[in-house]
């Protein structure tokens, strides 16, 4: 098949792309500075004319490809009666919340099967569940390249965390101006018992249409018209980060006090007490190199992130490292607990199974190959492309 993708720079773009030419796909990379999710004359020039460069030589394109579904690229794929196939792995993904999803020449795969489950019983029928995957042939080949002379920055005995803290998202209490004190209260109520339930979705299902219906009266949200999100879920999603920041650097302040703790962020501001802060390294290059030669890989999964497993945990786990996470729907259906990872309930739980860890060594290793060998039978990129392909082929 004859593929044009169109790339954001997305860090996961080489892997796919590699994937799909191993298949024998011809692919070709349009990068582009998108001015709107919505409409881009610009960009909707520049894919026509080559969609009709393709035509003109005889080597037309089978479909348009981008990571994270994008509306804009829909409108062009319904103007020119071409399938458009997305793989959204950004958990939330807003613009799956436009009405482009309806657009019968979608092919949208995502990584979170209840997101699969939500858009599917709106009445979307090109909608499919495909997990994430790693390219494991790349991270071996990096990791066994730079075995001899590992930076010191990349090694770490205890607890490496590697991610966004979002503490410099707004909070959402805090920024609502006027806010009346009892729905500050409750609001922050419910994200403190949401902190000390971790496995559950006890803010969902507290915060319902009434209380937003009251919160309506103090904060407004400006949406394109052609998106359908309720204020419900704004509001939800911007809880849920808040909520993700305090869990993220509760359990680092905790782990810190019982082992050494080493955080790679692009977050500013998020000097703890006992946590040794380092830049964010290159996701190619340095990651993969980091998770193999760290004693103990922390996941706090983004709130956002429902069921889906993220990107972070496949990444730990094919790097050959020891994944150690909060509990994760479809990380525990394709795997076992206690064998390929291994999963904690609380940031006291957390810290006892990351010292424990880290002074069974044997143990350790034992775990991080198995979840090595589990991400090489059923998460690389040549499994999940194929069966992306597969679909395709079957609906097309």
């Amino acid at each position: 098949m004859k593929i044009l993708y169109y790339t954001w720079n997305e860090i996961i773009k080489n892997d796919i792309c590699d994937a799909m030419k191993a298949y024998g796909h011809e692919v070709k990379l349009l990068s582009y500075e998108i001015k709107s999710y919505i409409k881009d004359i610009e960009f909707l020039n520049i894919v026509e004319n080559e969609l009709n460069n393709g035509r003109n030589c005889g080597k037309p394109y089978d479909f348009i490809f981008s990571c994270n579904f994008m509306p804009v690229i829909s409108k062009i794929a319904l103007r020119n009666k071409i399938p458009y196939v997305s793989w959204t792995y950004d958990s939330p993904c807003m613009t799956m919340y436009s009405e482009m999803i309806y657009n019968p020449y979608n092919f949208m795969f995502h990584f979170d099967s209840s997101e699969v489950e939500r858009i599917r019983k709106s009445g979307v029928k090109h909608i499919y569940h495909l997990p994430l995957a790693v390219n494991v042939r790349r991270t071996d080949a990096q990791i066994r390249a730079c075995a001899d002379n590992v930076s010191p920055a990349l090694i770490n005995k205890g607890v490496a965390f590697m991610g966004n803290l979002y503490n410099n998202e707004p909070d959402f209490v805090e920024s609502v101006a006027g806010l009346p004190d009892y729905e500050k209260g409750y609001i922050n109520g419910i994200k403190l018992a949401q902190l000390t339930m971790p496995g559950s979705e006890l803010l969902e299902e507290m915060f319902d249409d009434a209380l937003c219906d009251r919160l309506k009266k103090y904060v407004s949200f400006s949406k394109e018209e052609e998106f359908f999100v309720k204020d419900t879920d704004m509001i939800l999603n911007m809880l849920k980060k808040n909520i993700s920041s305090m869990e993220r650097i509760g359990i680092l302040r905790e782990l810190s006090e019982v082992c050494d703790v080493t955080l790679y962020t692009q977050s500013s501001g998020c000097d703890m007490r006992g946590v040794r802060v380092r830049e964010y390294i290159d996701y190619e290059r340095d990651m993969p190199v980091m998770f193999a030669n760290s004693a103990i890989n922390l996941n706090v999964t983004l709130r956002n992130i429902r069921t889906g497993i993220p990107l972070r945990a496949l990444d730990i786990m094919g790097a050959g490292g020891f994944l150690l996470t909060n509990y994760c729907p479809e990380l525990n259906e394709y795997m076992t607990e206690g064998k390929d990872f291994v999963s904690y309930i609380d940031a006291g739980d957390c810290c006892e199974k990351a010292v424990y860890y880290i002074e069974h060594e044997a143990e350790r290793k034992k775990i991080a190959a198995n979840g090595h060998d589990r991400i090489l039978d059923m998460f690389t990129y040549e499994h999940q492309i194929k069966k992306m392909f597969d679909v395709i082929r079957k609906e097309l």
